[in-house]
């Protein structure tokens, strides 16, 4: 099978993410890494397997992410997964399938399958924390080594 990792990251924690997916998808498949900004929405053609990558923004999909989204085309053969990260703790699992919902549309709209999405959280950027102990949400470790080992785990589901 041929897989496409591609991704958006500003802090790094998605693209850690993205690359513990290349790495466990590769034990058994042809699969390219690939950052958003280079790679047009044409990219995905001779793919069997797209995992997108973004970290949420506001609620939703990073601007990046959701302009590649709706640029891209029909691909009756092709089945993607979404790969989300987040500052906050954790989510309802609700909100993850809100959060995916821009892919979640555009694999129904283009006849991809949809296989789910895995989500964990990041560090928060560092223009983003509070300037005082105390003053806000707490620095994270992550993504750690259980989310590396937990994104590997959603690869194989996915996968079979």
């Amino acid at each position: 099978m041929k897989v496409l990792v591609i991704y958006f990251s500003q802090t790094g924690n998605t693209e850690k993410i993205a690359g513990a997916i290349r790495e466990e998808a590769s034990s058994a498949n042809e699969v390219d890494l690939k950052k958003i900004e280079d790679a047009g929405s044409s990219d995905i053609a001779g793919y069997d397997f797209v995992f997108l990558g973004s970290p949420i923004h506001g609620g939703s999909l990073a601007a990046p992410v959701k302009e590649w989204l709706g640029s891209i085309q029909a691909g009756s053969d092709l089945q993607m997964a979404g790969v989300l990260t987040h500052a906050a703790p954790s989510y309802p699992e609700q909100n993850i399938a809100e959060f995916a919902e821009p892919i979640i549309a555009v694999c129904q709209e283009k006849g991809i399958t949809y296989k789910g999405s895995f989500d964990c959280e990041g560090l928060l950027a560092e223009q983003l924390r509070p300037k005082e102990e105390g003053d806000g949400a707490p620095l994270s470790d992550h993504p750690n080594d259980e989310d590396v080992a937990n994104a590997k785990g959603f690869v194989k589901d996915v996968l079979g």
